[in-house]
């Protein structure tokens, strides 16, 4: 019998990790992972590319199958407005906590997440793979890929 876990259960929270498309990402989805074990939680990994970035199909591929690996549903969503399409998703799928990188300027994106939230516990995650939980929504932390 095969217990390995192909779709997500009908629980109403989940932990979201959200990547780049960029090969730096693995310890993002693997501190997910430990997230949303401690949390009893669904894991699910969210891309959102938009024209800022040019796509990178190895990069994804990769990352779908880190994710596969860490036992997470990985999601590549298609947006002009990212900020927009983030905060809709982590309405959407009841998101309890949600797993970023590191800041890279003050006026980053994660920001203005962090702030829309108050439900939802966010954290961020160092070059070393260590979680941070985000306490200081306005802090500003140096840069990690991601």
């Amino acid at each position: 019998m095969n217990n390995k876990k192909t779709e997500l259960t009908t629980s109403l929270k989940s932990t979201a990790v959200l990547v780049t498309n960029q090969f730096q990402c693995e310890r993002l989805i693997q501190a997910g992972r430990t997230v949303a074990d401690i949390s009893k939680t669904d894991l699910i990994v969210l891309n959102v590319q938009s024209n800022e970035y040019p796509a990178n199909p190895e990069a994804i591929q990769y990352l779908f199958n880190v994710s596969t690996q860490n036992d997470a549903l990985m999601n590549v969503m298609y947006a002009e407005d990212t900020f927009k399409t983030i905060v809709q998703y982590i309405k959407d799928n009841k998101t309890a906590y949600v797993v970023t990188g590191m800041p890279q300027t003050k006026n980053s994106i994660l920001h203005r997440i962090w702030k829309k939230f108050s439900h939802v516990t966010f954290f961020t995650v160092d070059e070393k793979g260590n979680l941070h939980e985000v306490t200081d929504k306005t802090v500003y932390q140096k840069p990690a890929s991601c």
